[in-house]
């Protein structure tokens, strides 16, 4: 049976796999230029070593500057729906036109070729000068049992441009995961994008279908349904795989990838969630420690930069002092065992565990006076190192739970907590409420924290009413500035904002269908994250399980959310083993936060292994990145029109017809 890790692990081989043979198709010297939505992605994969080896001499991010080279090859990495990017290759191209230096330049559209970016580049005239390749590189792996499309602005460029790209990519990505590891037998979905995902599904699989009926004699036992968009398993790229695993010295692992990619029917169920559905989970606060550390500092690609942290800056001071040198303030979990063990806890749990692994180390070091023999030293050396190595971190972490549970303990955080309560349980008075939050603009708080307080909310009240909401629009905008005149509109466009209309409230009926809310906070349930609110998400998941009939059982409570709700039945390679657990792909379109990975995580503990979650998301979300994405300065940033040839056009629409 294929593990949720070793689905992980075959994903991560075949992403670096496929972007070395991409680079060996160039040969020689070559820059490399990044798309800069996937650069940091990209070091989960590969390493910069991994780059130089295969023959990248240099590698920027692609911005607006042209980059000076002598390479004479270079090559452009970016994603299909970037096309706004095709405008600054087509700059680089012609900057060194203008300096008549003769490149040969390959353009990478991952995940596939599109006509979009190769009739922009037409309108540039630089079409003849480049060769255009599509990459299928779907997922960037990102922890055991996440896979990551690194995809941002997926949910405002859907609900508020309605710009489909995003879900047919994620199509794109679970087709590929069902040619890996076999079709997924039950999918349910939910929402708008959770329906684009299934129906772009389902075309494929109709095209696939008729495509193969039309060959003849073909003996390759490729299941029906599913388009080849992986490497061949005795290619270039598998190759690669097993002869970089082995000489890493984990051979099992070429045997792991071998399996996962020859088992069918390793995934048993899908659930894919639209991010519009459930945008209480983003909006209402978390208390697991990763999600903390998201909350104060903003993790980006399993890193922080804690270089504004008080307790850093001492500490900076006092290396300063003693070595005259500083060290980095970049700190990165992705490899750290012992973060991986602490990160889910809630952070009032967090002191006591830290304080024991503190002890230990110090045991550790104080051991080293009763070593006697040269057998004793050589059984005490390696857990000295193990120790020497682990207390860096360890101080860290230590620093970062003291820093957060400061944060979370002062008198502004607790007021913010006790509204944020007021509005989930409909208990205070709605004026009394958007007066607090009208006061944070007034004092120009960070325009994140209002607005998280504001929708939330809206969408507990069926909105807000139509005179209140002028003016706190008003309010906002005078506060941080006209531009959000956009970040407004695209907001009432996603649902986050809007005016009261007719009708209660359904609130009361979604917590109580769906148990949202639990009193006493227990460990044993998926609320711990957020304590005492369960993420919706995660009992949409629980109940495809914990309901005798699965989604069918509670139609009613489904249709109480945003969009479509359907589930559906593929035909599955084989029947799956009621008796052996069961791996479930949980999909959200419009990003996850840490709250309901770790909610997920739990919830496996407490169907006792019945069921492993692999979870696949557009990207990592939290309130701030949420608003963030709401906000339109590609659209300021445009220059102004020219007031002839607008009056000139105004001029010609004149007269009838």
């Amino acid at each position: 049976m294929t593990d949720v890790a070793e689905i992980v692990a075959a994903v991560r081989s075949d992403v670096r796999a496929k972007l070395l043979d991409l680079l060996d198709e160039v040969a020689g010297r070559k820059v490399l230029l990044f798309d800069s939505s996937i650069m940091r992605p990209l070091d989960l994969v590969v390493s910069l070593g991994d780059l130089k080896d295969h023959g990248v001499q240099q590698w920027y991010k692609l911005e607006n500057q042209p980059v000076t080279t002598d390479c004479a090859q270079m090559i452009f990495l970016v994603r299909s729906e970037r096309v706004d990017l095709v405008d600054m290759i087509a700059k680089q191209i012609h900057a060194d036109e203008r300096e008549a230096k003769d490149r040969l330049y390959l353009v990478v559209l991952i995940p596939e070729k599109t006509e979009h970016c190769k009739q922009r580049l037409a309108e540039h005239n630089v079409k003849a000068n480049v060769r255009i390749t599509g990459c299928a590189i779907h997922h960037f792996p990102s922890d055991k049992d996440v896979l990551s499309m690194e995809t941002p602005r997926m949910f405002q460029r859907l609900h508020c441009e309605n710009d489909v790209s995003g879900p047919y990519y994620a199509a794109l990505g679970i087709m590929s995961l069902q040619e890996k590891f076999g079709t997924i037998a039950t999918v349910h979905a939910i929402g708008y994008a959770g329906k684009i995902v299934v129906d772009t599904i389902q075309r494929l699989r109709k095209e696939q279908n008729a495509g193969q009926s039309k060959k003849k004699g073909d003996s390759t036992n490729q299941q029906p349904g599913v388009p080849p968009v992986a490497p061949m398993m005795n290619g270039a790229a598998a190759m690669r795989r097993k002869e970089e695993n082995v000489a890493s010295g984990n051979p099992a692992l070429s045997v792991n990838t071998e399996a996962a990619e020859k088992e069918k029917g390793a995934i048993s169920e899908m659930v894919i969630i639209d991010r519009r559905v459930d945008l209480f989970s983003v909006l209402c606060s978390q208390f697991t420690y990763q999600a903390l550390i998201d909350f104060a500092y903003g993790i980006q690609n399993n890193s922080i930069d804690v270089s504004s942290a008080a307790w850093y800056k001492g500490k900076e001071r006092n290396s300063s002092a003693a070595s005259g040198g500083a060290s980095g303030a970049t700190v990165r979990f992705s490899e750290d065992a012992l973060f991986q063990e602490i990160r889910d806890l809630r952070i009032d749990k967090l002191g006591p565990l830290l304080q024991e692994k503190a002890r230990a180390i110090q045991q550790t070091y104080s051991e080293k006076d009763n070593v006697k023999s040269a057998s004793e030293m050589m059984e005490y050396i390696p857990k000295f190192k193990n120790a020497q190595s682990a207390h860096p971190l360890l101080e860290v972490y230590i620093n970062l739970a003291h820093d957060l549970n400061e944060k979370i303990q002062s008198e502004e955080y607790r007021q913010l907590l006790k509204l944020e309560d007021e509005i989930t349980a409909q208990s205070g008075s709605s004026s009394n409420t958007l007066d607090f939050v009208q006061a944070m603009m007034d004092d120009q708080k960070p325009f994140h924290e209002a607005l998280r307080l504001l929708c939330l909310h809206s969408l507990v009240n069926n909105g807000i009413k139509k005179q209140q909401l002028e003016s706190l629009k008003t309010a906002f905008k005078q506060s941080y500035g006209f531009e959000h005149t956009l970040t407004l509109e695209n907001m009432e466009g996603a649902g986050l904002l809007r005016q009261q209309g007719p009708g209660k409230s359904g609130w009361g009926s979604i917590k109580r269908q769906f148990n949202l809310f639990v009193e006493d906070g227990t460990d044993q349930d998926v609320s711990y994250a957020y304590s005492g609110y369960a993420p919706l998400s995660v009992r949409l998941v629980q109940m495809t399980r914990s309901q005798p009939k699965g989604w069918i059982a509670v139609k009613d409570a489904l249709s109480l959310l945003h969009g479509p709700a359907q589930e559906l039945q593929q035909p599955a390679v084989r029947e799956q083993d009621p008796r052996k657990p069961q791996l479930v792909l949980v999909c959200f379109l419009g990003g996850v936060t840490y709250g309901e990975i770790a909610a997920l995580r739990r919830l496996a503990q407490l169907e006792e292994g019945r069921r492993r979650f692999l979870i696949v998301t557009s990207e990592y979300i939290n309130p701030k990145k949420l608003f963030e994405s709401m906000r339109c300065e590609a659209v300021l940033n445009l220059p102004p029109l020219d007031a002839t040839k607008t009056a000139a056009s105004g001029e010609a629409r004149r007269g009838f017809g």
